[in-house]
């Protein structure tokens, strides 16, 4: 038993503690945000099938809660509406919730809001389709998945950073970045598909 525990301590220094701490993957942020999109198509599927068989209350739903829309950055814009203002809408909008997404996150929120997030997108995105009365548009569904993409780096940033107290601080200087340049670039093409042109 004496001869395990050394040799067991000794392969745990030569490994950097790897072997005698497992629950460092839990820590890892690639394993946290693999699990954030994973639990967001579980939501997905849930949401589909949900669609599928409740239909008109997901209508009735959607149509008497609109602000939920505004949550995922969904905006019903007057025809004539000023560029500036359409993209500024979308901008904050997008902003706040993201930043919502990376404080719940630090909060240990990631299961349930993963999904309920991929739970209320897909429901917004059939119901959309149903109510215009048409197929989804390739470049909404390029929008969702763009959206959903850099919630999920929030989200799971935020749970990194709770757990690792900014032990590694190269995480949260890459994943800021990037989901501000996601987060762009999904407005510029909304811009695109809104007005023609992005500038």
């Amino acid at each position: 038993m004496a001869y395990q525990y050394k040799h067991k301590k000794k392969l745990s220094a030569q490994t950097g503690g790897l072997i005698s701490s497992p629950g460092r993957l839990n820590n890892n942020y690639w394993i946290i945000l693999g699990k954030c999109i994973g639990w967001l198509l579980l939501g997905a599927a849930a949401g589909y099938a949900f669609f599928y068989f409740f239909t008109d209350f997901c209508l009735n739903f959607v149509t008497r809660y609109k602000f939920i829309q505004g949550l995922f950055g969904l905006n019903q814009y007057a025809q004539g509406s000023k560029y500036i203002a359409v993209f500024m809408a979308i901008i904050v909008g997008n902003l706040v919730s993201t930043i919502a997404y990376f404080i719940l996150g630090y909060f240990r929120l990631l299961l349930p809001l993963s999904i309920v997030t991929g739970f209320l997108m897909m429901i917004l995105l059939f119901t959309g389709s149903v109510i215009r009365n048409i197929p989804i548009p390739y470049e909404v569904i390029i929008l969702f998945s763009v959206e959903a993409f850099y919630r999920c780096i929030a989200l799971a940033t935020g749970e990194h950073l709770y757990k690792n107290r900014l032990k590694n601080k190269a995480v949260l200087a890459v994943s800021a970045p990037v989901v501000v340049v996601l987060l762009l670039g999904a407005a510029f093409y909304e811009i695109y598909q809104i007005f023609g042109y992005v500038f």
